[in-house]
């Protein structure tokens, strides 16, 4: 049965993957961004290409009016000056336009340690944004709840390139699970491409293939580029959230992360989420490495070598 189906953030990493595997199955996609010149790839591929901002409540229950399915997120803002008022407001307005729409079916992007309510920095949000959703009458919800996305890891280039290391807060030998973002979106397009989701409210854990340290990382990355030597560094969190706010984050946003790699330093979450057949993915750590970070490293490193 060909269904119509809204995918918001649908030039992210998950929601284009998500729009053109879902639009392959031969359904009708509505991509939704803030773009339009960023859409225009998923509408020459056939999607309708509908740009706008979620927090435009009249806009958004427009587009889900009618759907027979939406897959929703909270789109990140790192330089928000308050991140979590920023994902309450949003959120609020999603919310607002679901319950409007009479949406019923509905995949929501969430994080693993969505069921904690404090101390995990910006997951925080997503936790309060399951409840607005859980309280929608009428509104079946699948919560996916994914590890750490290995392309994370991709900001770190500029790192290696310019101080020769790969770096972070997290303790190196703290081992958590990781998964690649593609894989996220595979199994949300299984979910709305399916038979209609089960009634109510649910959360599917994603931890990928396994666990890993950030020193099994270091060298599964250096190995990739061709850097076996390359060294992982711990940073102090003072300087680690310094280093953060100098990219560009708001001083909310930087402390948010700390505080969520307080937590993981600390084991107390993210760590001993079991795993089951059903909740671990294929893309291994390894193949991401090849097929994405080191073309990204290479992209990079040539670009910043100077022109003769």
């Amino acid at each position: 049965m060909t269904k119509h189906i809204v995918v918001t953030g649908a030039t992210g990493n998950i929601g284009g993957h998500l729009a053109h595997e879902l639009l392959r199955r031969g359904h009708r996609v509505t991509a939704v961004a803030r773009s339009a010149e960023h859409l225009e790839a998923l509408r020459q591929a056939g999607a309708e290409v509908r740009p706008g901002q979620l927090s435009d409540v009249a806009f958004l229950t427009d587009v889900l009016r009618g759907a027979d399915a939406a897959f929703l997120l909270l789109p990140p803002n790192v330089t928000a000056p308050d991140n979590l008022a920023y994902q309450d407001a949003l959120g609020q307005a999603i919310a607002e336009a679901v319950r409007a729409s009479g949406l019923q079916q509905a995949v929501n992007l969430s994080s693993i340690a969505a069921d904690l309510p404090e101390g995990t920095g910006p997951i925080v949000g997503v936790h309060r944004q399951e409840q607005r959703l859980n309280a929608i009458e009428g509104l079946n919800v699948v919560h996916l709840r994914p590890a750490y996305f290995m392309e994370n890891f991709l900001p770190n280039i500029g790192l290696i390139l310019g101080m020769g290391i790969n770096g972070s807060a997290t303790r190196p030998e703290v081992s958590f699970p990781m998964i690649a973002t593609q894989d996220i979106a595979a199994y949300a397009a299984a979910l709305l491409a399916g038979p209609a989701l089960p009634g109510g409210q649910h959360a599917h854990l994603l931890l990928g293939p396994r666990n890993y340290s950030m020193q099994e990382v270091t060298a599964i990355l250096a190995a990739a580029i061709g850097r076996p030597e390359l060294p992982y560094v711990q940073f102090p969190y003072d300087q680690a959230k310094q280093g953060m706010m100098g990219a560009g984050l708001s001083e909310s946003m930087a402390g948010l992360y700390i505080e969520m790699t307080q937590t993981l330093n600390a084991e107390k979450a993210m760590v001993h989420e079991v795993r089951t057949p059903e909740n671990t993915t294929t893309t291994t750590l390894e193949q991401f490495a090849q097929q994405v970070f080191a073309p990204a490293y290479q992209a990079a490193a040539g670009a910043a070598q100077p022109v003769v």
